[in-house]
């Protein structure tokens, strides 16, 4: 073993502690160390034996409004820290055979499945599930990584099991089959996704052998259906190819706890050394092939027909490898400008001209664009009907900025501009999620100089603007591969070919000659222009100080009957950060369908408009959000505190001020349109939607504000408006770096330019819950997007209005349901790739659900179903054969995730104003809970279960069945021709399907339904 001698730079603000080491076999291995705080008392652990706790997190799914997922909780004052650790090996697909396309995705599920120490196949993730951990892994195109996260006193046991998958794996032979349908789940999930489908679409543009060229996501043709025609022993090349594949000379490891670095090390000597190594074998390397899209397929022209109701248009070009040039990152100062969406930026112009509603794009830093054989750069564009009937007017704007990059060359202050912004985001970087940070430290050790392990990434060194010039010059119009994406046939054409895996259907062509001729022509524009100097990069890093009297909860600064303003001056974290939400409430919102469809549109238009503005901001680092909800508007900003109020009156000034012109207008309600389409060809999110329109009473369902939008107008908006405001109640929380006074002149602005009259406190809206009957219903409805077999089923369950007693109780048993779960029905009956449950408070209601995503092709409806409702029975004796040892183990394994510390000033303040948005303000909740988790019974524990199973039970199941003739995936959106902004048919009236399956009662009429269901009483979680 060999201790480095160097440390990687880090950020001023970083209190851990870091050392590399190599060990014997070659691993290279960062340890990292939090310092443990004054008093901290550290519990040894385990340190081999294996023990009989159990605990889970209970997941969060990022419902909306009405609707949160009991989290794994964060005690506010806690001192523990979970423990992380990361393995990645320099090998991805970019290894595949080219026999067997996705063989390294493949046998990155194998190795999970038990070694000679571990057998048991579940072992690993049973382990993580009973001390509150999780893990996952990726394959890149030149890299695997596995990595997990645990409560700190069972890592060292946890460690010693991912070890064994890599010193001595079972790679079983009877998991074969069931492991390739784990991948073909996976690959099938992403058949809707119009991303994946040009990603693998341009792929096949690449020199044929080329690594670039294969597919290497994997399927069951790929992995077994075409290997067995050709005779292909798998199992046998799978042993083969991991020998190969997961070598110690190339894997990187790092290891993150509260242990000190001292016994780090000796962990990792202890346990990772044995890992097999070979001289003979070296890390693959593929960069001398180079230029893998110098092809005659790449530079044309491709007309695609989406999955989406979209209009894109994507320009992409391909560049040399540019991972080398970290230190410079010339790809970032291209992205920054041509990206841009400022004043005199290729969108304002095609904004200004109603070619384009937004634009994304730049270099990706995943393996498939960012690798060493190229560097993709590319735009997407979407495109409004205008646009798409002026493809070359908007492919000018673009070439014509370019050609301004070309001609005027590199700007030393726009690049010093951005250093200075990467700069002072590092030097008050925060903790991320620690599975999360081990993961980017392993693979960025795959990349990097020691010294740059955490700051090659992000961080831009040097100034070089001849390599500027020299990559700006591969982003002209002669070396442009362009994909339009479109549902308007008359625009696409005839779509003569189709891609082998994902049966995309295209047309390709050669560019229009006349185009090219326009583009050897171009001059520069005087409507594009580089970037403003950015008033929004934060320069005054000043800590306000805190005082023992400085409150340690949420408190108001304003009361009145126009705004309740929250505050929580930041004494933990000390970093010149804020974060501020605002919940602008108005029962206008719920009083109809034409309005809550207004309400959507208008945040729409505003998101557009604010755009210009903000986007400087968005350079500097802050980030908006401004999101709908049956009770109103929530606005969120975060970012320095230095500028967040320069930030906040230019978000209130947009809602005051207020303008929207008719074609704008309407550009934007049919791309809302549209947007409304794309959620509901999701089969979960089409399954959510359901459920809350069955059940809360101040939601529509998303079909109907589908149908109702083509007919609304610009006049009825205006009106929304002038209604919204004057029946207007603002509620906020501003936390970090800020003093009292700044929070009241921020709340004092909002009401003085937004608030017209008081509403009456009985006026504020609530959110309120229906009451299902005892028994089971079921809403199953087709797919929105026939030609897709993706399916879904949420069996939601409800239980009564809640307490923290309750709701403890109910996390309590979704912890311990949530492994189980997972290992019935889809380990042991593999019935889809997506399966979780979760525990819920919907409105203030208690209840869980269930979820499977699956595949009609493979599965029928009413199997998933049995599965499902099987599942629940076989809990209930899980449950039943829980000893007392292990109930005590589950509860102390739950409190000690509650008394994981924040990691940042983020966590904290998504938790408080959960509280103030729910109207609970119980800010010391996390202290109650382990209070009350003390007290909790066995008994207890066992009888809130029953409710769900027995005579009490309150069922409803969503059910979405994809198409179910064919085991094809998914083809085309079948846009009409000459329509090109019509509506599809099938989105504008679902079809509620009535199988004759026994004792199940269907729901074919949603208004019916809600008019014959009880109200709860309003509810929040209180004590």
């Amino acid at each position: 073993m060999e201790v480095l001698d160097v440390d990687p730079v880090k950020s001023a603000n970083d209190k851990k502690n870091y050392r590399i080491i190599r060990l014997k076999n070659g691993i290279r291995v960062m340890l990292v160390s939090h310092p443990t705080p004054e008093g901290y008392l550290m519990d040894i652990g385990e340190s081999s034996s294996e023990s009989e706790s159990e605990s889970e997190s209970s997941g969060s799914s990022g419902e909306e409004e009405m609707e949160i997922d009991i989290p794994e909780g964060k005690k506010k004052e806690g001192n523990e820290k979970k423990s992380a650790a990361a393995l990645c090996v320099g090998a991805g697909s970019f290894c595949d055979p080219d026999d067997i396309p996705g063989f390294a995705h493949f046998l990155e599920h194998m190795v999970f499945m038990g070694s000679s120490v571990y057998p048991e196949e579940n072992d690993f993730d049973d382990y993580l599930g009973k001390h509150g951990g999780d893990s996952n892994a990726c394959t890149d195109c030149e890299m695997t990584t596995f990595y997990f996260e645990i409560q700190r006193k069972y890592f060292r046991k946890c460690l010693d099991k991912l070890a064994h998958f890599f010193i001595s794996p079972l790679l079983k032979k009877d998991c074969v089959d069931r492991e390739i349908e784990a991948v073909d789940s996976e690959f099938q999930m992403t058949t809707s996704s119009d991303n994946d489908r040009v990603n693998e679409l341009i792929s096949k543009t690449a020199k044929k052998g080329h690594p670039m060229s294969r597919f290497m996501g994997g399927n069951a043709k790929s992995l077994k259906t075409d290997p067995e025609k050709k005779g292909m022993d798998i199992y046998g090349r799978a042993v083969d190819f991991y020998e190969k594949m997961y070598c110690a000379n190339y894997m990187t490891l790092v290891l993150q706890s509260m242990d000190s670095l001292d016994t780090l090390q000796e962990w990792a000597v202890d346990i990772f050394s044995d890992i097999p190594y070979s001289d003979n074998i070296p890390r693959p390397s593929f960069s001398h092939l180079k230029d893998p899209f110098d092809t005659a397929g790449f530079k044309k022209f491709y007309r695609v027909v989406p999955m989406e109701n979209n209009h894109k248009l994507e320009i992409s070009w391909s560049l040399p490898s540019l991972v080398d040039k970290y230190r410079q990152k010339p790809q970032e100062y291209l992205s920054m400008l041509i990206l841009h969406e400022g004043k005199g930026s290729i969108l304002s112009y095609l904004k200004k001209n109603l070619y384009a509603l937004a634009m994304m794009g730049g270099s990706d830093s995943d393996g498939f664009g960012h690798n060493s054989t190229w560097s993709l750069f590319y735009v997407s564009i979407t495109l409004t009907s205008k646009g798409l009937h002026n493809i070359l007017q908007v492919c000018n704007a673009v070439f014509e900025y370019i050609l301004m990059l070309q001609n005027q060359g590199p700007q030393q202050r726009l690049y010093l501009e951005l250093q200075q912004i990467e700069d002072c985001k590092f030097r008050w970087k925060e903790e991320g999620e620690p599975m999360e940070d081990v993961q980017e430290i392993a693979e960025s050790m795959q990349t990097y100089t020691p010294e740059h392990y955490l700051t090659g990434r992000n961080l831009l060194f040097e100034y070089d603007p001849q390599l500027i010039s020299d990559c700006t010059k591969y982003l002209g119009p002669d070396k442009a591969n362009f994909v339009l994406l479109s549902t308007d046939k008359s625009v696409i054409g005839e779509t003569d070919c189709e891609e082998a895996w994902y049966n995309t259907k295209y047309n390709v062509t050669e560019v229009d000659s006349e185009w090219r001729k326009t583009w050897e022509n171009l001059k520069e524009n005087p409507e594009l222009f580089f970037p403003e100097p950015n008033i929004y990069i934060a320069t005054d890093f000043t800590l306000h100080p805190s005082s023992e009297d400085t409150p340690k909860l949420p408190y108001p600064v304003v009361d009145n009957e126009f705004c309740k303003m929250w505050f929580k001056k930041d004494s933990k974290f000390n970093v010149p950060k804020g974060y501020t939400y605002l919940h602008l409430m108005s029962p206008a919102v719920s009083e109809s369908l034409e309005n809550a469809t207004l309400n959507d549109l208008f945040i729409n238009i505003l998101l557009n408009i604010l755009t210009e503005a903000a986007y400087p901001a968005v350079l500097a680092g802050y980030e908006y959000w401004v999101e709908g909800f049956p009770t109103g508007i929530v606005i969120s900003m975060e970012g320095f505190s230095h500028k967040m109020p320069l930030l906040f009156r230019c978000m209130v000034d947009h809602i005051a001020d207020f303008v929207c012109s008719p074609e704008l207008f309407e550009a934007i309600k049919t791309q809302l349109q549209k947007a409304f389409y794309n959620e509901m060809i999701k089969p979960f999110e089409l399954a959510r939607m359901l459920r809350f329109a069955m059940l809360d009473p101040s939601t529509q369902a998303l079909p109907d504000r589908y149908r109702l939008i083509s007919d609304l107008t610009l006049p009825q908006l205006t009106a929304f408006l002038s209604k919204f405001k004057s029946q207007l109640f603002i509620e906020g929380f501003v936390i970090g770096n800020f003093r009292p006074e700044e929070v009241t002149e921020m709340a004092d602005y909002i009401q003085k330019r937004l608030c017209s009259q008081p509403l009456p406190t009985e006026r504020i809206p609530k959110k309120l819950l229906l009451q299902l009957p005892t028994g089971q219903l079921t809403c199953r409805v087709e797919s929105v997007n026939r030609d897709d077999c993706n399916s879904c089923i949420t069996d939601y369950y409800q239980s009564e209005p809640g307490n923290l007693r309750k709701s403890c109780i109910n996390e309590l048993l979704l912890t311990r349901m949530k492994e189980p779960c997972f290992d019935f029905l889809r380990t042991k009956h593999q019935l889809g790739y997506s399966v979780f449950c979760y525990s819920m408070v919907t409105n203030g209601i208690l209840g869980l659900s269930v979820t499977v995503e699956s595949q009609s092709s493979k599965h029928s409806m009413n199997d998933v179903q049995k599965l499902m409702a099987d599942f629940l029975g076989e809990f209930r004796g899980i449950l039943h054969a829980m000893t007392e040892e292990e109930f005590d183990s589950l509860v102390d394994s739950l409190i000690t995730n509650k008394t994981i510390e924040d990691t940042h000033l983020g966590e904290e303040a998504t938790r408080l104003w959960r509280e103030i948005h729910d109207k609970s303000y119980v800010f010391d909740v996390l202290e109650k809970e382990i209070a009350i988790l003390q007290t909790v019974t066995q008994d207890e524990l066992k009888e809130w279960y029953n409710q769900y199973i027995d005579a009490r039970q309150r069922k409803l199941s969503l059910q979405v069945e994809g198409k179910t003739d064919s085991n094809d995936v998914p083809t085309e959106n079948k846009g009409g021709e000459g329509e090109p902004d019509v509506p599809e048919k099938e989105a504008q009236a679902l079809v509620f399907l009535q199988p004759e399956v026994n004792g199940a009662t269907f729901i074919t009429d949603i208004p019916h339904l809600k008019q014959g269901l009880a109200q709860f009483p309003y509810t929040t979680i209180s004590l």
